[in-house]
């Protein structure tokens, strides 16, 4: 079973040390042989600001080996208020890693997961269309229900059509009856494609579990 979690379930922050005023700072992909390994951390850096407010030339100083082409791409993307005086030479702070599960009252963002492919207690297979022309938008996950300590995991039950549309929603394990909502009016708007052989299996039920997890970003 494939999982899909909201992007804030890894990442990276970005900050530089002087009172130049950062205006934008991307940051590069988390690299995939650091993510598969579970390495995480800070990479320091000395980075040129030039007149423009750009990074013109950047180098690693410290922090995981593994970590340094990514944050060095991540620099050179960033882009200052142009300096009263040029080139500005600064020190720079990029960190990768993963939030972690905390209580919602101090949590700084929210977690939302939920399987892929879908399978109905007569078996029929259905699986998330991953069209790029289909928008299929994750549940939401309110500031005001994770704060207030509303986590868990939701059940749905949502009835698939013939054309892939889900016709019918229901609540099965309830955690909030706003989430509850949201959740409903969101997953309505799905669309899949059943599993090649068994069309003629639709419309069925399938069970939809969706696990909300408060989390706290990183911190090193």
């Amino acid at each position: 079973m494939q999982d899909v979690t909201q992007p804030q379930k890894q990442g990276s922050t970005g900050k530089q040390t002087t009172q130049l005023k950062l205006i934008k700072s991307p940051t590069a992909p988390y690299p995939k042989e650091a993510l598969k390994k579970n390495i995480a951390g800070k990479v320091i850096l000395s980075i040129v600001v030039d007149a423009n407010g750009r990074v013109s030339d950047a180098k690693a100083l410290g922090g995981p080996s593994e970590l340094f082409q990514a944050a060095l791409d991540s620099v050179k993307q960033w882009e200052f208020e142009p300096p009263a005086k040029a080139p500005v030479v600064t020190t720079a702070e990029v960190a990768y890693g993963h939030p972690r599960e905390c209580p919602g009252s101090v949590s700084d963002v929210g977690g939302v997961s939920f399987a892929t492919r879908l399978k109905a207690e007569r078996g029929t297979l259905i699986y998330l269309d991953d069209d790029d022309d289909i928008d299929q938008p994750w549940p939401p996950y309110p500031t005001e229900d994770r704060k207030a300590g509303v986590a868990g995991e939701m059940v749905l039950s949502i009835r698939v059509n013939a054309e892939g549309k889900v016709i019918n929603v229901r609540v099965v394990k309830s955690l909030s009856p706003h989430l509850d909502d949201a959740a409903v009016e969101t997953v309505r708007t799905w669309r899949f494609k059943p599993k090649a052989g068994n069309p003629d299996s639709l419309p069925d039920d399938f069970p939809l579990h969706v696990l909300f997890q408060p989390m706290c970003h990183m911190e090193f």
